[in-house]
């Protein structure tokens, strides 16, 4: 019997009954709240979402999430009694990347604080027996060690009933002035699920989320020559690079800390990772100057608003750490309300 509560109501208009439901998920791996964010937004009359549990082993990270959901997020996900969460109907989670990523060490299963954290939701859903899986990692998980690592995904969550459909989605489609490519698993007990189609919409530039009140900008002379680039160049994520800082002692330069992007098209990935002067963010020509993305910017680049609360809990710094592990907002929107 599903766990979905089911309510009549009466609609004031034609008083014909309607039926209404809750629909109950829970938030692993939680960060920011992406699945929360979008979950919210689709909230209709008809039909509720409601978060019963989240979890994540970062305290600050906890600390945004229940001022911005009302929820407190639970901790490290192995020291949870998986007996004590609420029964459920979605278990939504974006499990850590690190242990998969081009930029980490590609040890997949072999991470051991990270890379068996598959088996844990494993545990979870053996217990919970949830209707619907929603998880995401990067696209690099299909390819690790040959796609051994990305089969056996497949064959333990094939084993335990689910059909499953899989993409990499690039949130450039998707009203996000970002090219950030990640990989969706959709498993559901009683149906295949039918991506929708990749929109054709022009792409959302950076200048859409353009703080032009910043004034902090690189002050990169002293260390830096700035190079224009022979001609200005699409990648082929559609991300306009303009110049590129090249060390003037190393004569080194143009890795992606180094790249400075124009506005006017989509950005690189926001990554935790990556290092240089445009360290996460990735470098923009604004007002004919170069800086950073601030972390105001960054938040609308995943589809958070202004109201988004943080400034009182984490550095900037951290606000773009926490992003640079972050789903898109408006991607997950999208896949949600096609569930």
């Amino acid at each position: 019997m599903s766990k979905v509560d089911k309510v009549d109501k009466v609609d004031k208009i034609d008083n014909v009954p309607k039926e209404s439901k809750t629909v109950r998920y829970i938030d692993l791996f939680c960060g920011l709240g992406a699945f929360h964010y979008a979950f919210n937004s689709l909230q209709t009359e008809q039909t509720t979402y409601e978060c019963v549990f989240a979890c994540d082993i970062d305290e600050n990270v906890r600390k945004i999430y229940e001022e911005n959901y009302g929820i407190k997020p639970e901790g490290d996900i192995n020291t949870i009694n998986i007996e004590t969460i609420p029964d459920f109907d979605i278990l939504c989670g974006g499990f850590p990347c690190q242990p998969f990523s081009i930029a980490g060490k590609k040890e997949g299963f072999e991470d051991k604080l990270k890379g068996n954290l598959f088996y844990t939701i494993l545990k979870i859903i053996d217990i919970k027996t949830p209707s619907t899986i929603i998880l995401e990692n990067v696209k690099n998980l299909q390819t690790i060690h040959g796609g051994e690592t990305f089969n056996t995904i497949k064959a333990e969550l094939q084993k335990r009933g689910y059909m499953l459909s899989v993409k990499v989605i690039d949130s450039k489609y998707y009203h996000s002035p970002q090219s950030r490519q990640r990989l969706f698993i959709v498993g559901d007990k009683t149906k295949e699920y039918e991506f929708p189609f990749e929109p054709t919409n022009k792409i959302t530039p950076v200048s859409s989320i353009i703080d032009y009140n910043e004034t902090r900008y690189l002050k990169y002379e002293d260390k830096y020559n700035l190079e224009k680039c022979k001609e200005t160049r699409n990648n082929k994520n559609n991300c306009k690079m303009l110049f590129k800082l090249v060390h003037k002692i190393t004569k080194k330069g143009g890795r992606q800390g180094e790249r400075v992007y124009s506005i006017d098209s989509c950005g690189p990935t926001i990554c935790a990772s990556s290092g240089g002067p445009g360290a996460k963010t990735g470098l923009y020509y604004v007002n004919t100057r170069i800086r950073r993305l601030n972390a105001k910017e960054g938040l609308k680049m995943f589809g958070f608003e202004e109201t988004f609360k943080w400034k009182t809990m984490v550095r900037e710094e951290d606000m773009l750490f926490y992003l640079g592990n972050c789903i898109v907002v408006n991607v997950v929107r999208t896949l949600l309300s096609k569930l």
